[in-house]
């Protein structure tokens, strides 16, 4: 007795056998004339490049569908960021995290260069109606280019004059990474601090301390600052 070997599962199968199962007489119907093998061979045609994660995503979102998608529908099932104004949403999300020092969830590389381009302001200030063109124009020209550098890490930004207030121990730690520790066990009262720092700066071969630091120390005692440290 002759043992076929079985056919190893390819995603064309994949969506076939789920889409009888979801739909029965409807999905035959759609598809009537062809064989098992044409169908599934069909559908490995249409769906080349997308991988199994990108179509199981789409096999989801037809569970609240009561008729099959067409092949045209259900590429776009598979990849729903490609949908313009869904790119956009995940854009504005995604944006709107990095403000808050965090990666944000992007689906695809395009749509946060797409954001980039965009503009980080204009896009979390503004509706979709308003910017709607603009975004699509980016959007597509993003979609265009074929590679994608991926979504770089966030950069801490530095806070805006005026809109911070640091902690005692976040004021310690500063100062001390600015190599400020003689203003931190000197006394509260009077400048002998900003004296002793001066002087240290300033003796040959003495610890050379920060612009910050010594733009401090000047400050507490008066005197007039230079160019560098008064930036």
């Amino acid at each position: 007795m002759q043992v076929t070997e079985a056919q190893p599962p390819t995603i064309g199968g994949l969506v076939v056998n789920e889409m009888r199962l979801m739909y029965g007489a409807k999905f035959a119907q759609q598809w009537q004339g062809l064989t098992p093998r044409e169908l599934r061979e069909s559908w490995d045609e249409k769906l080349a490049g997308l991988n199994e994660s990108e179509v199981r995503t789409a096999l989801v979102a037809c569970l609240s569908r009561d008729w099959p998608p067409t092949v045209p529908e259900f590429l776009r099932l598979c990849r729903p960021w490609m949908n313009a104004e869904v790119a956009y949403h995940d854009a504005v999300a995604g944006m709107a995290a990095r403000r808050r020092g965090e990666m944000g969830l992007w689906p695809h590389p395009a749509v946060y260069w797409a954001a980039v381009a965009t503009g980080t302001h204009d896009l979390l200030g503004s509706t979709y109606g308003a910017i709607k063109g603009r975004w699509e124009r980016a959007f597509s020209d993003e979609l265009a280019k074929g590679y994608w550098a991926d979504v770089p890490p966030v950069r801490e930004a530095l806070p805006a004059p005026g809109q911070t207030q640091a902690t005692k121990e976040e004021a310690e730690a500063a100062l001390k990474k600015m190599g400020a520790v003689d203003v931190l066990t000197a006394k509260p009262q009077g400048t002998a601090w900003a004296n002793k720092i001066l002087a240290e700066h300033d003796r040959k071969g003495g610890k050379r301390y920060s612009l910050t630091v010594v733009a401090m120390a000047k400050r507490a005692l008066g005197m007039e600052l230079n160019a560098g440290e008064a930036a």
